[in-house]
This record gives structure tokens, C-alpha cells and sequence, in this order.
């Protein structure tokens, strides 16, 4: 696929790095291009403690296509035969903060709207409108974020 047919008109020096480097490019693009999805399932528990019951994952990076089907089965009736008991080992707790998002300037806002609902400007800006007269929004929606 040429590169002038996605928008760009530079001519691309061909050396030693850049070369490597286009072809690493034009593979990660086939491979996104040929990227089928394919279902996959993935073992849950429910485990039972004296604080309390969670649900986690039994093998966290394991996945299961079609093709695995069997081998999902025997783990399962292997789990299934064992006592099916577990030790939680260790527990590790972090304090994590995260700042709050900037705000929508009004552009930015439609721009989203648009993406998510195929809403056009017009109407974001109507809705938007209308909310922060109904006290809903805690401010008026502008170029400025």
C-alpha cells in the first residue's frame, strides 16, 4: 500500500535504520490488517473467605479458543477431583491516586459526543445547553477547557 494513498506526500530517505524501521511499520500494519477476533474463554472462581467472597481468575493469563476446548475440560475436571481448596499466600495493598480529567472545552466535547453517538454538533451543544440551565452542568461549556 503505497504511502501516498493515506495522506502523505514526504519522499522517505532510504538507510540503514530507516529502512529496518519502514518495514517494521508496514508489518505491524498488515498484521493489524489481517487481525480477525476470535472468542475465548477464561476460568473464574469464587472464592470463599472468612472476610469475605471475590471472584478472580484461576489461571489470570490463560485464554481458551475453540481449539483448546479439550484442554479446558481436563482442567476443569482436574480442579473439579482435587479438593478445590486455595491459600491466599500474600496480600499487597497500594494507596493510588488519580487526578481527575481535564474538563470538555465545547469542541472537545462534540468531537466525543459525535464518536460515541454519532451526535452533531448542534445537538451536543443544545443538550449541553440545556443541562447547565438546568443546573445539572456545573459550568457553561466553551472553546476553553
Amino acid at each position: 500500500m503505497p504511502l501516498q494513498i493515506n495522506g502523505y506526500r514526504e519522499t522517505l530517505s532510504i538507510d540503514r535504520v530507516q529502512t529496518p524501521t519502514l518495514y517494521m511499520i508496514y508489518q505491524r500494519i498488515q498484521e493489524i490488517q489481517q487481525f480477525k477476533p476470535e472468542p475465548y474463554q477464561e476460568i473464574e472462581a469464587g472464592i470463599h473467605h472468612a472476610q469475605g467472597t471475590f471472584r478472580c481468575k484461576l489461571i489470570p493469563s490463560q485464554k481458551f479458543f475453540n481449539q483448546d476446548q479439550e484442554k479446558l475440560q481436563r482442567l476443569l475436571h482436574d480442579v473439579d477431583q482435587n479438593d478445590s481448596k486455595g491459600y491466599i499466600h500474600s496480600v499487597t495493598r497500594e494507596k493510588k491516586e488519580t487526578k481527575a480529567p481535564q474538563l470538555f472545552s465545547l469542541s472537545k466535547l462534540q468531537t466525543k459526543a459525535n464518536q460515541l453517538f454519532k451526535a452533531v454538533a448542534n445537538d451536543t451543544l443544545k443538550a449541553v445547553q440545556s443541562l447547565y440551565e438546568k443546573k445539572l452542568l456545573t459550568y457553561p461549556r466553551t472553546d476553553c477547557q
